[in-house]
């Protein structure tokens, strides 16, 4: 009865494994499972090996992404915060996301914790436009000027005269004059 049991146990978690591996094989030719690694974001591959479409659906990732920015735009940094975590634990490598806690922790007055996700961001990604501008406020409220005139060079060189560089450069300007 308990050799039975246990075959039957045995069967079931076989078939189960069977079953959450078959998808993997559905994408087995495309190395990058469909998925276009320069824009996470984006839809799958549909196009074949020609390209790949961004997805203009408003998806879960799109609604919560805006409902953290909201959060953030009313003060409520520790609920974006959580709304940020759930989109990190879907995507690791979600560098806007990763960027937005490092803002909310930086905004709550946790500029070590800000850093660490900051770095997450910048590590594999220096000239992310939105990490380059925060780390630049984050060293102007750090009192260092050399810094946050780091990482307006950075955002010179990447994006001159975005919304990110003219930002972080009116901030730095404006520090500059209250320092006399």
């Amino acid at each position: 009865m308990l050799a039975c049991l246990r075959a039957a146990l045995c069967g079931v978690l076989l078939l189960g494994a069977a079953a959450l591996l078959l998808p993997l094989t559905a994408h087995a030719q495309d190395p990058n499972g469909g998925l276009n690694l320069q824009n996470p974001y984006a839809k799958p591959n549909t196009l074949g090996s020609t390209g790949s479409r961004l997805n203009e659906e408003i998806t879960p990732r799109n609604e919560d992404y805006a409902r953290a920015l909201s959060l953030m735009q009313d003060g409520r940094y520790d609920d974006a915060i959580i709304t940020l975590n759930k989109l990190v634990a879907m995507n690791p490598i979600d560098y806007d996301a990763l960027n937005q806690l490092g803002y909310c922790y930086q905004k709550l007055g946790q500029p070590g914790k800000a850093m660490g996700y900051y770095k997450k961001v910048l590590g594999p990604k220096p000239d992310h436009p939105g990490a380059n501008e925060n780390v630049g406020e984050l060293f102007l409220e750090m009192k260092n000027l050399e810094g946050a005139e780091e990482r307006l060079t950075v955002l010179q060189n990447t994006c001159n005269n975005c919304a990110e560089y003219n930002s972080l450069k009116a901030k730095i300007d404006s520090y500059k004059a209250q320092q006399g």
